[in-house]
């Protein structure tokens, strides 16, 4: 009994998410300006992570005609280089303005 309380307290205190791509930890975080709003993106393949107001999203990639189209449960974020848009409660819209880097590339 106490082996399987052991293993079960050793999994609990693993996290569930990579170090590594975590925004606060990332190496290349992209700060955006969107309508007073300062959001920070970090982007790994097939996702970005979003933080706003220190809320993190989690967003999936999808298809998109240009620019980079990333989509979650109550936001979107689409990445044209230099300016984004994030959208908010299916109807919301901010434009997004690139801010100089965080971090050195």
């Amino acid at each position: 009994m106490k082996r399987l309380l052991y293993m079960l307290g050793l999994l609990l205190s693993c996290p569930a998410y990579s170090y590594y791509s975590h925004p606060y930890v990332a190496e290349d975080v992209h700060e955006y300006a969107c309508g007073g709003l300062k959001v920070n993106v970090v982007y790994e393949p097939g996702k970005a992570h979003v933080v706003i107001n220190h809320y993190s999203y989690i967003l999936t990639l999808a298809r998109s005609a240009s620019g980079s189209y990333y989509h979650g449960d109550i936001l979107s974020f689409w990445d044209r280089g230099k300016t984004a848009l994030l959208v908010y409660s299916a109807d919301r819209k901010l434009d997004c303005q690139r801010q100089e880097s965080l971090t050195p590339s």
